[in-house]
C-alpha cells in the first residue's frame, strides 16, 4: 500500500518544513480553489440582492463582474498585507 501522507508528524510541527513537489502541487491547487469560491460567492450574493445578478437580464451586468474582479483584487491586497508584516499588521 502506498504511502499517502505528506510528512511525519515532527515535519508538519515544523512551519518551515515543505513537502515533495508532487504531494505540494495538488495541495496548493487544492487551496486556490477552495479560496476562489469562498472569495467570488459573496459578490455574487449581493449582486443579485442588489438586482444585477446572474439571470436578472439587466443593464447592470457588468456591475457584477466589476464586483467579482474587486474582491479578487482586495483578497490579494489583504493576502499581501498579512504576508509582510507592516507594523502591527501582518502574521
Amino acid at each position: 500500500m502506498a504511502d499517502l501522507s505528506i510528512g511525519t508528524p515532527e515535519q508538519l510541527r515544523d512551519p518551515n518544513y515543505t513537502p515533495a513537489l508532487h504531494r505540494a502541487i495538488p495541495l496548493g491547487i487544492q487551496h486556490v480553489l477552495a479560496m476562489f469560491v469562498s472569495n467570488v460567492t459573496p459578490a455574487i450574493i449581493v449582486a443579485g440582492a442588489a438586482g444585477f445578478g446572474f439571470g436578472s437580464n439587466s443593464p447592470d451586468f457588468p456591475e457584477l463582474l466589476y464586483l467579482i474582479q474587486m474582491s479578487m483584487l482586495f483578497a490579494g491586497v489583504a493576502t499581501l498585507l498579512q504576508t509582510v508584516t507592516i507594523g502591527p499588521v501582518g502574521a
